[in-house]
C-alpha cells in the first residue's frame, strides 16, 4: 500500500489495490487542503488573478463518493458521504474502497479511474494546462459545471480538473475531477472547442 508521500513521485498511475480512500484523504490533507494557489489568468490582453483552495468538503465530491452510495444508503446517511460531514466520516470511520464496493460495485468501478489518477492532482495544480469552459461547447452538451478546466495527458487518458469561483467564499474551489480516455480520434470533447488560456501559477501560500 502506497503512502500519501509515495503518490507525489508516481511516475505511472498506481493499481487499484496499491492505494485506498485513507491514502488519498492523507495525500489532500497534506499537499492540497494546506495551500492557498495563487494564478495570473491570461485571456487574449486580458489578465486577472485567482486564489484556489482545496477545502475538506471538496473531497468526496472530486472522487465522486455520494455517486457511489446515492440510491444505495439511506438517504439520512448520505450526509456521511458528501462534503464536510463526508470528510470526517472517512477520517473516524475508516471508510474504504471494500466498504464502497459492497454497497454498489457496479458504480465503484464506474468512478475507479478517479481513485487511480488523483496522484496526478498536485501536478496538475502546479503545471496548469487550461481552457475557459463553456458547457454548451461540449458535444453532446454537459451537464458540467465549472468556469475553468485545467488538464493533463497521460499515455491514453486526460485527466481534467474544473474550478469555479464560489461567490460567498470568495475563492475558487475545485468542482470536478474526471478522467476521459482517448479514442481513436484522439480529441478530447471537453477541452477540443473550449478558448485556451494561459493559467500561470505565481504562488502556493501555506494556510495558517
Amino acid at each position: 500500500m502506497f503512502r500519501a508521500e509515495e503518490l507525489c513521485g508516481l511516475s505511472i498511475k498506481p493499481k487499484i489495490n496499491d492505494i485506498d480512500l485513507n491514502v488519498l484523504q492523507d495525500y489532500y490533507r497534506k499537499f492540497l487542503n494546506p495551500f492557498v494557489y495563487q494564478y495570473d489568468i491570461i485571456e487574449g490582453k486580458k489578465q486577472s488573478s485567482i486564489q484556489l483552495r482545496f477545502d475538506e468538503a471538496n473531497f468526496c465530491h472530486l472522487l465522486g463518493i455520494e455517486s457511489i452510495v446515492k440510491y444505495s444508503v439511506p438517504k439520512k446517511k448520505i450526509c456521511n458521504y458528501k462534503g464536510q460531514g463526508g470528510w470526517d466520516f472517512i477520517q473516524n470511520s475508516g471508510l474504504c474502497f471494500n466498504d464502497l464496493k459492497k454497497i454498489n460495485k457496479s458504480k465503484f468501478k464506474s468512478v475507479k479511474a478517479k481513485f487511480v489518477y488523483f496522484y496526478l492532482m498536485t501536478d496538475i495544480v502546479e503545471n496548469p494546462v487550461a481552457v475557459k469552459f463553456k458547457n454548451q461547447n461540449v458535444d453532446p452538451p454537459t451537464k458540467i459545471d465549472c468556469d475553468i478546466l485545467f488538464y493533463t495527458k497521460d499515455e491514453n487518458a486526460v485527466i481534467h480538473l474544473g474550478i469555479k469561483k464560489d461567490e460567498v467564499l470568495g475563492y475558487y474551489i475545485p468542482k470536478t475531477f474526471f478522467v476521459e480516455k482517448l479514442g481513436v480520434s484522439g480529441i478530447d470533447s471537453y477541452i477540443d472547442k473550449q478558448k485556451k488560456i494561459i493559467a500561470k501559477k505565481k504562488n502556493r501560500i501555506i494556510m495558517l
